[in-house]
């Protein structure tokens, strides 16, 4: 069996996206899936600006609507890409992000 580079990272609330393994920020890579709970709008950037002012990278912007909602974002195979650290800005302080990444 062929080894996998996916990772998992998470964050409760906002703030930097965290490696469950090594508690590092994650950046520059590509989030190949999501999952999410909490009620509100989520934002989840990954952008960075080059030496020229062009900007790359993706942000992804979605909404809970209930208690008993939780998404589960599955992306193209090759993911999107993600430059600079990847942050999440929650609705609220017990939302919860988990990131499948790599």
């Amino acid at each position: 069996m062929a080894a996998s580079n996916l990772r998992q990272a998470f964050v409760t609330g906002s703030g930097a996206v965290l490696d469950t393994v090594t508690n590092v920020s994650i950046s520059d890579t590509r989030i190949r899936a999501l999952h999410a709970s909490g009620v509100g709008t989520f934002l989840i950037t990954g952008t960075s600006t080059d030496d020229r002012g062009n900007v790359t990278g993706t942000n992804i912007k979605f909404v809970l609507t209930t208690n008993s909602d939780a998404g589960d974002l599955i992306f193209p195979e090759d993911g999107l890409r993600m430059t600079g650290t990847v942050k999440v800005s929650a609705p609220t302080s017990a939302a919860t992000v988990a990131i499948f990444y790599g």
